[in-house]
């Protein structure tokens, strides 16, 4: 008899949920494998966490264990969905993060292979008839073309039947040189995608960096380098490397808009690459993981969630983009990519290339420590100059049309246009309207789950809540006062879209943000018109900020540069310069000089005065001086924990008590729970305590203290927590 612990995902708090089944011997299972069990009234899939054996009967066995054991009803796997590096990693992400372990491995795994409450229903691939070369075949007496072929379907490991010329085809079957077989199609993604890109050799500042990389004995490494610097020319060296070395390379980027971009350039060089990220479907990420897992792919590309590709042998991992916070976690486990691509280095001996124009502070100040090694990176790859950068004063600039376009971006604008030139602008924020509130009695609409403003979207004449997706549409009436006089404040990218299609005849634009990117390869699809038609202006948020190489483009708009300034988190200047450093980067990346012109009605701020002096070094340093001041990272380590209930009495009992606990720390600095820190969002009210600190794991000893301690008080409150280690968010 076989005793299997399985883990189960039925949350009734943060703790994991084991349970105990039972098979016969002649059962074939081990650690790591999923099986089909009865729980209640229902049948789920479970994860085996741990195995043994017993020679009891079933009635002995459930009498010495005091436990009515029952039987499983199938397995899923032949072998272990995890190996030990991964299921290793897994634990390790519990305790880090605090985070129940079954939480783990559903980050780690792709939708179908997750153990939770799904169907056994197995994924159908397509087969398609591929041609192979049979062994020991005698070339003599062939003609040259048919030499040619054979060599093609050799060099490729073979060749799709309906890629190749069925008449010669059939000549090779009939002197018995090839075979034909069915095969799993898994996909072609981006196919479609196959922009011309020429290869490339490494300028003197480019060959040193890779050099550096290769030869060091650091582990993890900072590569800053300017805007257009080729820094993705000096990744595809590296993975060319490692590549022939027979290890595998991961290589991530911050926006699943620039897959398509980042693909086809290493399909030039490559074919074994595998893509993961968030617009796949459940199907196309098992295809990809699949791939991976079998070694048919040796390269990953992918946003966040492809750090957990089950690559084996791992050479190299590249972040680029590192500053980017879309690589932070904000649901559990809040883990952040860089630290796990780190630790799975750690397990592989491999190196990590940390690559950004404006590297995060905490990069930056652990590669100015020693701890990683800096690479540089000064100039762009084509000697061009950085664009010059413009600051337009909207308080005495505003043109005549509009109050959101100055005088100077106007005439840019127009220059562009009039030259066939193409232009990108940025809007932070989408919609049409962030706040609309009604002229006659002030009442503004706001989500009723969240108690927040809702955003007007004019495509669709819809409300919108940007934090659950609330959507109610608009009548134009007031609730309150039935006046249908109404104020449309702020403005979002619907908006600009608006003024721009007015005010510019000769302008064809297209619009990148969420709500245009929401269908199947939104991003792919925008990317592509704006590349090979006649578009010539792309509008969008910060989806179009970082790493789009457009060659044609020579201006660069930012609509309202203060959108991310005036945020209440002590990280606002540092994004805001990172923001409008990255989009300004998108300028005159080819044979033409660009130009930015940056729109914001605080041009004596240093985040804006020095990004249009292109000085990363400056700002660092004169942001580091305010952030030693107050004790901010990375000067001290900062978490938080959020108590989400529904009823705002027990939250704020619970939370007291919990701040009781960890005010008997010298070491803590506590923030909460008080407002700001106590909000209601998607019906839940959030109370918020953050923890600043010296000491990372004391931090992370005393959350998973809180977890044990409060487990009952948490349980009967009916409230849950999420523990968020090393916290991007202030509120």
């Amino acid at each position: 008899m076989k005793i299997l612990t399985v883990l189960i995902e039925y949350h009734i708090s943060n703790m994991d949920n084991l349970y105990f089944y039972i098979c016969n011997d002649d059962i074939s299972i081990s650690i790591g494998c999923r099986v089909y069990v009865p729980f209640g009234h229902q049948n789920i899939v479970g994860y085996v966490i741990d195995l043994r054996h017993s020679d009891l009967s079933y009635e002995n066995l459930c009498q010495k264990d005091n436990v009515n054991y029952k039987y499983i009803y199938k397995v899923l796997d032949e072998n272990p969905i995890l190996d030990n590096e991964l299921f290793n990693l897994a634990k390790y992400m519990s305790k880090e993060y605090v985070a129940p372990l079954i939480s783990c491995l559903q980050t780690i795994l792709p939708p179908t292979y997750k153990p939770a409450k799904t169907s056994l229903k197995e994924i159908k691939y397509k087969q398609l008839k591929k041609v192979y070369i049979n062994e020991n075949i005698n070339y003599d007496n062939l003609k040259p073309k048919q030499i040619e072929l054979l060599d093609k379907i050799k060099n490729n490991n073979g060749i799709l039947l309906k890629d190749l010329p069925i008449g010669q085809v059939n000549t090779l079957i009939k002197y018995n040189l090839v075979n034909i077989k069915l095969v799993k199609v898994t996909d072609d993604y981006f196919k479609d995608y196959q922009k011309k890109d020429n290869f490339h050799n490494l300028n003197d500042e480019q060959k040193k960096a890779y050099q550096t990389i290769i030869d060091s004995n650091k582990q993890v490494f900072l590569l800053q380098g300017v805007t257009g610097s080729g820094k993705t020319e000096v990744y595809l060296n590296l993975c060319e490397y490692y590549h022939s070395l027979g290890k595998g390379v991961i290589v991530l980027v911050p926006e699943i808009s620039l897959t398509p971009m980042i693909i086809q350039r290493f399909k030039q060089r490559f074919t074994d690459i595998a893509i993961l990220h968030g617009s796949l479907s459940s199907k196309e990420k098992q295809i990809q993981y699949d791939k991976i897992k079998n070694g048919q792919a040796k390269i990953v590309i992918g946003a966040r969630s492809a750090i957990f590709a089950p690559l084996k042998n791992i050479g190299l991992i590249i972040l680029d983009e590192e500053q980017s916070t879309s690589y932070k976690q904000d649901q559990s486990p809040t883990y952040h990519a860089r630290d796990i691509a780190i630790y799975r280095a750690n397990f592989f001996n491999a190196k990590v290339v940390l690559g950004s124009a404006t590297p995060s502070f905490e990069t930056k100040a652990r590669a100015m420590k020693g701890v990683y090694q800096i690479v540089y990176i000064r100039h762009r790859a084509n000697n061009q100059e950085l664009p010059p950068v413009y600051i337009a004063n909207m308080r005495n600039e505003v043109s005549e049309f509009s109050y959101m376009i100055s005088k100077t971006l106007d005439q840019e604008i127009n220059n562009a246009l009039d030259n066939n030139e193409k232009i990108i602008l940025l809007q932070n924020r989408r919609g049409y309207a962030p706040y609309v509130s009604c002229r006659n009695c002030g009442y503004t609409f706001k989500c009723p789950n969240c108690e927040l403003s809702l955003s007007y979207h004019k495509n669709g004449d819809k409300f919108k809540c940007h934090y659950c997706n609330y959507e109610i549409k608009f009548n134009h009436i007031c609730p309150k006062c039935d006046s249908q006089d109404f104020l449309f404040m702020g403005t979002g990218t619907q908006k600009i879209e608006e003024i721009i299609q007015q005010n510019y005849p000769k302008a064809k634009l297209l619009r990148m943000d969420n709500d245009t990117t929401n269908i199947k390869n939104g991003h792919l699809k925008i990317l592509e018109k704006f590349e090979k038609e006649d578009f010539n202006i792309l509008l969008g948020t910060q989806m179009v900020s970082k790493g789009l190489d457009f060659h044609d483009v020579t201006l660069v708009g930012v609509i309202n540069a203060d959108i991310s300034l005036s945020a209440a988190d002590f990280r606002s200047a540092e994004l805001s310069f990172d923001l409008l450093s990255q989009v300004s980067g998108r300028a005159g990346r080819g044979d033409k000089p660009g130009k930015v012109v940056i729109q914001t009605y605080n041009p004596e701020h240093y985040a804006i005065s020095l990004v249009a002096k292109h000085d990363y070094e400056l700002f660092y340093n004169q942001e580091m001086r305010f952030r030693h001041k107050l004790n901010y990272p990375p000067f001290s380590y900062m978490s938080s924990l959020t108590i989400l209930c529904e009823k705002a009495d027990q939250a704020c009992i619970l939370g007291d008590k919990i701040f009781d606990f960890l005010n008997k720390y010298q070491e803590f600095e506590l923030l909460g729970p008080a407002f700001p820190y106590v909000f209601k969002e998607n019906n839940k009210i959030k109370l918020r305590i953050l923890i600043k600190s010296k000491n990372h794991s004391l931090i992370n000893e005393a959350l998973n203290k809180i977890n044990v301690t409060f487990a009952k008080e948490i349980k009967e409150r009916k409230c849950s927590i999420l523990y968020d280690i090393d916290t991007y968010k202030l509120l």
